[in-house]
């Protein structure tokens, strides 16, 4: 494998790795016929080898508009539709993109998808400047993805080992606050609720929860959300145990056990407190309100367009750490009950 390089492959490259002219390689790539099948055949061959493609947009990638940020997202489009975090990040891109002159390339595929492929083919065709990476999981393959193809690239999340650079919350004391808040209202059982188990992220916030949970005394489980569960509410807090207080990564799986736990005869917070990692419109519109973390989302993603700026001009560019979460406490926390078996 050839060392990463930050230079975008030439049709240059390619006609000296095919051994012929560079407009010979134009006109296979737009489909003349004055090329004979063996001589196209090894220079399709030498522009795979070098992830190269045309320019498909016919756009000029020197200078200092024009560039897109490249944005693929794995999940389903009612996953992605109903998760108030996306919406706000792509408000948070915008402004920024804007004052460079940057466009957004976004796409969904499905978590079974070749996503890679997507990469090559984005990268190969000059379709985009830089990529920004979210939902990391522990060893993706795409970190020493963009390192094979020379692309700049960002990572939203925890920082995961490697040359990708990362914009991360400053949320180190978030749980602290967390657990301290529902240790202050008696809980002594709480439990963290993740539905993305594999990401970087969560592992990180694992550690983080117990660390704090231990720390005042509070016996810390984690639970996963089964949404292919009949009733995935259900599922859940037949799972929790002696735990009188949950702490939610996913706002809207926070709202629908805010909603549906009176169904399955578990009220909420009399029973039950809840705590939701993401705070937006969602958390209001329940009732009762969630009390939630405002995490800095515009925010991270003003400061990903910048270290990504920096990257794609070639110059070097920190991991950042921007501001962290602030606990906003509502009705959907309260004292720990004496007996969560008690009837209505």
């Amino acid at each position: 494998m050839s060392e990463p390089s930050t230079k975008r492959v030439t049709i240059a490259a390619v006609a000296r790795r095919a051994g012929v002219s560079p407009s010979a390689v134009s006109h296979v790539f737009n489909g003349r016929p004055n090329v004979s099948e063996a001589t196209a055949a090894r220079i399709r061959a030498a522009a795979d080898e070098l992830n190269w493609r045309p320019n498909l947009a016919s756009r000029k990638v020197s200078g200092g508009g024009g560039r897109s940020l490249g944005l693929v997202i794995a999940r389903s489009r009612g996953t992605f539709g109903r998760d108030p975090f996306f919406m706000r990040l792509l408000a948070g891109l915008t402004e920024p993109l804007a004052e460079l002159g940057w466009s957004l390339s976004l796409t969904l595929v499905r978590p079974d998808e070749d996503e890679e492929q997507l990469y090559r083919q984005w990268w190969g065709e000059q379709r985009v400047d830089a990529f920004l990476l979210v939902d990391v999981r522990d060893d993706d393959p795409r970190l020493a993805l963009v390192e094979q193809l020379g692309a700049p690239a960002a990572l939203l999340g925890a920082p995961v080992p490697g040359p990708v650079a990362s914009v991360t919350v400053g949320d180190g004391t978030a749980f602290a606050e967390a657990v301290e808040h529902l240790a202050g209202l008696g809980h002594r059982s709480v439990t963290r609720v993740t539905d993305a188990p594999g990401l970087a992220h969560t592992r990180a916030r694992d550690e983080r929860f117990r660390e704090a949970a231990l720390t005042r005394g509070v016996r810390a489980e984690v639970a996963a959300w089964d949404k292919a569960a009949d009733d995935p509410v259900a599922d859940l807090l037949g799972r929790l145990g002696e735990s009188t207080a949950i702490i939610v990564d996913s706002e809207t799986v926070a709202a629908e056990i805010v909603a549906h736990a009176p169904e399955v005869g578990v009220r909420v917070p009399d029973q039950l407190s809840v705590i939701a990692w993401e705070d937006s419109w969602v958390s209001t519109i329940v009732r009762p309100r969630l009390t939630a973390f405002d995490a800095p989302v515009e925010e991270s993603a003003r400061a990903a367009v910048a270290l990504l700026e920096r990257l794609v001009r070639g110059e070097d560019a920190a991991p950042q750490t921007v501001s962290g979460r602030r606990l906003l406490v509502r009705e959907s926390t309260a004292p720990a009950p004496n007996n969560r078996e008690e009837s209505p």
